[in-house]
């Protein structure tokens, strides 16, 4: 065992080799730690625990197969007593080595997820699997993705979500089909791509950023295929109900949406367009009726909240509509209207809870009005409601411009690379001589490999708008 131990600590030689040299010794040692019995490398050293004498960010690949190892041989009991370990190792591996064992390194990060979960813990998880995503490419999609937005929205953690969210991904791994006898690490599946698209969007309901919700709800809904999954069926149902708190009608289906998969929706939706049609119809009665019929259709598809959340928008949203007609009106006169529809009872929609409520929109900036008060004496004294038309917030809308410009721009230098990375690979060369072939264009089929620099890769800014110009110019209206 002594032995094994040095030749686990020898690895790497050196922090300052080759890549290739690097990828040499990864090889060779991970050849040594398969063909070494789980048994021998749970073993307790005489000397103290080996995790102790081993560090995860340079021997990443023999801690990672201990890990594992113990977990394989003392279950539960392990994962419990290893805590700290397997956290430790999570927070700080190399990954540039662990990329070359996916398969040990995703047995290790399912066990710690399902104990998080087992345990009703989910949060003590969240902050190791994060970091661990951070320590790979987060713009490249991986299994950790939806397994981290999953423990996110069972521990109510969507900030910690939303910042691993945020980052855009642009690449997704291409399966090349082959399994070895030391690599079988399952596959990233087209379910787990749209379970993402779900899980992300769930994750900006949970912050009520209604417009990126809605984009994530879309991605799954135009996912490519002959038929819909119950993933999709679900994002579209949630993707009605995030169309009313957005914009207070349904968001219309994406022309891209599959035909097939655009007929499922509308017939497998029926009560959710339902609901949007009364909402948008602003009939309190006609909109409380269809609620009654529809609680356990919400409460089947875990939708009950976010029906919540569209009831209470639906008074909001009729009082905004209330300064189309109205300068001034009292709060009396608007809780008359009875727009209150969540059925709460009580003086919510009475008018000291009306007052609220607009108090509420006015701190939120939901609406530009004032409250007034006839006597100082608040059970003599009349509200009312004064309805504002001031100009929008110009700094406010350049910031987020400002943003979105800066997302995008990120996003261009980031599809250059990517379009770069793909066109000189043999895969895309060989796709082009065919083409050309076929196209009988003979001055490209006769070459062995065309120039890859002869290709377009990307998404340019005019060569006299440089992108720096450009934030510069919204820098200086700020």
């Amino acid at each position: 065992m002594d032995k094994l131990v040095d030749s686990f600590l020898s690895f790497p030689s050196s922090q300052n080799i080759s890549d290739s040299e690097l990828n040499k010794q990864i090889q060779n040692h991970l050849a040594l730690l398969n063909r070494t019995p789980a048994a021998t490398l749970a073993y307790q050293h005489a000397g103290g625990d080996v995790l102790t004498l081993l560090d995860p960010s340079v021997n990443s690949l023999a801690y990672l197969y201990i890990l594992v190892a113990r977990i394989d041989l003392g279950q539960k009991n392990t994962l419990e007593v290893g805590w700290r370990q397997i956290v430790t190792f999570l927070e700080s591996f190399n990954p540039k080595q662990v990329r070359c064992a996916q398969d040990i390194f995703r047995r290790l990060v399912d066990a710690f997820f399902s104990l998080a979960t087992e345990s009703g813990k989910p949060i003590i998880a969240v902050r190791p699997i994060k970091k661990a995503i951070l320590r790979f490419n987060p713009t490249k999609f991986s299994f950790l993705h939806p397994l981290f937005l999953r423990l996110c929205l069972e521990a109510k953690c969507y900030r910690d979500a939303a910042a691993i969210v945020d980052i855009d991904i642009v690449e997704f791994p291409i399966s090349a089909g082959k399994v070895t006898e030391n690599s079988r690490a399952r596959e990233i599946t087209y379910q787990d791509v749209l379970t993402y698209f779900l899980y992300a969007g769930m994750i900006y309901m949970g912050i009520k950023e209604w417009r990126r919700a809605a984009d994530y709800l879309t991605y799954a809904i135009v996912a490519p295929g002959t038929a819909c999954s119950q993933i999709q069926i679900d994002a579209y149902k949630k993707y009605i109900l995030v169309g009313l708190l957005l914009d207070g009608k349904s968001l219309p289906i994406p022309r891209s949406t599959a035909v097939a998969a655009s007929r499922a929706y509308k017939a497998l939706s029926r009560p959710y367009e339902s609901f949007a049609s009364a909402f948008k119809a602003g009939n309190p009665e006609l909109l409380r009726t269809e609620v009654a019929q529809l609680v356990d259709v919400f409460r089947q598809d875990n939708n009950t909240g976010l029906a919540i959340q569209c009831l209470e928008a639906f008074r909001r949203m009729q009082i905004i509509a209330l300064r189309d007609t109205y300068v001034t009106l009292s709060t009396e006169e608007i809780s008359k209207k009875d727009l209150e529809v969540t059925g709460r009872g009580g003086d919510i929609g009475g008018k000291e809870g009306t007052e609220a409520v607009i108090l509420g929109m006015i701190e939120r900036e939901e609406i530009s009005a004032s409250l007034s008060h006839s006597h100082p004496n608040p059970e003599q004294s009349q509200t009312t409601v004064h309805f504002h038309n001031h100009p929008v917030d110009e700094s406010r809308n350049l910031a987020a411009l400002q943003v979105e410009l800066r997302r995008i721009m990120t996003l261009n230098k980031q599809m250059k690379t990517i379009n770069k990375k793909y066109g000189m690979s043999r895969e895309f060369i060989q796709y082009m001589v065919k083409m050309a072939k076929m196209s009988g264009n003979s001055g490209l089929a006769g070459m062995a490999e065309p120039d890859p620099m002869d290709f377009d890769y990307g998404f340019n800014w005019p060569e006299d708008e440089p992108e720096e110009a450009i934030m510069q110019d919204l820098d200086d209206d700020m």
